[in-house]
């Protein structure tokens, strides 16, 4: 886990420098209110980038989440606000 707490802003940072990498554009053409639907990442992305946000966090991540949660933000506040428990939340 960074040093610092995370925030809902750095998660959202993370991810959308992730899937830009993996979609091959700018981060900037992602919004993240946009519905991972929308994104048509692949099952094989959506494991690798749930093990490596997993790694990022220090806590296990279940890929199934981006199927669950319906964008970027939601899945980041989510994460801040009720599964990273131990620290203080914020954005």
């Amino acid at each position: 886990m960074p040093l610092n707490p995370i925030t809902a802003t750095a998660i959202q940072s993370w991810l959308t420098q992730r899937i830009a990498t993996e979609l091959k554009i700018s981060p900037e053409r992602i919004d993240v209110h946009q519905p991972f639907a929308s994104l048509r990442l692949d099952s094989v992305f959506v494991v690798t980038l749930a093990v490596d946000l997993e790694e990022w966090l220090g806590t296990a991540i279940d890929p199934s989440i981006f199927w669950e949660m319906p964008d970027i933000a939601s899945l980041s506040d989510w994460l801040v606000d009720a599964y990273l428990p131990s620290q203080t939340p914020s954005r």
